[in-house]
């Protein structure tokens, strides 16, 4: 079977170091183009965001994007191609398929595998999206409900009264400002409160916002993350990856909200190498027991600060777990490639 991939996501670096491990070299020939185009050599690599701002024309970046596209296709079929000829590479869906034993006994068989391939329903989450939805959530709720009240006159005077106060404020002085902020704080108070009386708006807690943007700044800035369910029978069997922007092929998220919505009603696929498999009972040693030995009287200063420091960090890895971080029987991967795929048969 053979088959067509529209290109999501793509991450050349590790791309060009997979394929120069296992075959020893870089196919440089499909190269060429970008090194004619800008005087580059493929064995150090490329800025792909060179090609915005000097191909020329056009038509020389249509066709200069293409041979891109082109590029990854073939590194990424290559790939593929020499991971499964050397058993290395397990495809998820058929796999599950041809096993001969219940979902708890295929799932004891994950901690073996390494680069994974699979096919499912699957989730964009753009943390930093979240966030900016989150800062303007309240008055973004304000310009709707009060668009259908456009007639309402207690709304019309409350609006009025909030927009000469803002601009008084802008025309005073520091120090008298902080008066006047206080009455503007009070007019925006009563205007929410007229809106809730007549409307369905659920004004949020701005301390509650506040405190949500800085959770995200601090366990997730700048984050975006892929979800993807292989086994639909299976809903609690995910697999997350964490993505970076620059290999976006659009290099630009809204393009993929805009296409595929950010949870697709078409299923695709993802590649990569598992990074985190988490078991049932955690079987791993913990770092910190060479203290168990110790009582607390028996530390040096030194072991005693350290013990401190690492308890913090164990308990911030508790805490990471709500976000993201994968548990039993979740997996993590690094991708390479998410993609959707039309498979055919060769005639």
């Amino acid at each position: 079977m053979h088959s067509i991939k529209d290109l999501i996501y793509f991450d050349l670096e590790k791309a060009r170091s997979l394929i120069s491990q296992l075959k020893g070299e870089l196919i440089s020939e499909v190269f060429r183009a970008f090194e004619d185009e800008n005087e580059i050599n493929s064995g150090v690599g490329f800025d792909l965001k060179l090609f915005k701002g000097n191909t020329g024309g056009k038509e020389k970046d249509k066709k200069i994007r293409t041979e891109k596209i082109e590029v990854y296709h073939e590194l990424l079929n290559q790939i593929e191609s020499e991971l499964d000829n050397k058993e290395l590479l397990t495809d998820l869906n058929k796999s599950f398929d041809s096993f001969d034993g219940t979902f708890d006994d295929f799932m004891k068989l994950t901690p073996e595998f390494s680069f994974i391939k699979a096919n499912g329903w699957s989730r964009f989450e753009d943390f930093e999206r979240l966030k900016n939805i989150f800062s303007n959530f309240n008055e973004i709720q304000r310009l709707v409900f009060s668009s259908q009240l456009l007639e309402n006159t207690e709304i019309q005077e409350i609006q009025k009264k909030i927009k000469d106060a803002k601009k008084g404020v802008e025309k005073l002085e520091r120090n008298q400002r902080a008066k006047e902020l206080a009455k503007l704080k009070s007019l925006e108070a009563q205007f929410d409160k007229k809106l809730q009386e007549v409307t369905d708006i659920r004004i949020a807690d701005e301390t509650f916002i506040e405190r949500m943007k800085l959770l995200f700044d601090t366990f997730s800035p700048n984050r975006l993350n892929f979800r993807l369910l292989p086994l639909d029978n299976f809903s609690n069997f995910q697999i997350l990856s964490n993505l970076k922007e620059k290999y976006l092929i659009d290099s630009n998220f809204e393009s993929i909200i805009y296409t595929y919505g950010t949870r697709p009603n078409i299923k695709l696929s993802i590649f990569g190498i598992i990074t985190s498999c988490p078991r049932p009972t955690d079987d791993r040693v913990d770092l910190s027991e060479e203290f168990l030995a110790y009582g607390d009287n028996e530390l040096n200063k030194v072991q005693t600060f350290d013990k401190a420091f690492r308890n913090v960090f164990q308990s911030f890895e508790e805490f990471e777990k709500f976000l993201f971080v994968p548990t039993y029987p979740k997996l993590a991967i690094s991708p390479v490639a998410i993609y959707r795929e039309v498979q055919y048969k060769k005639s």
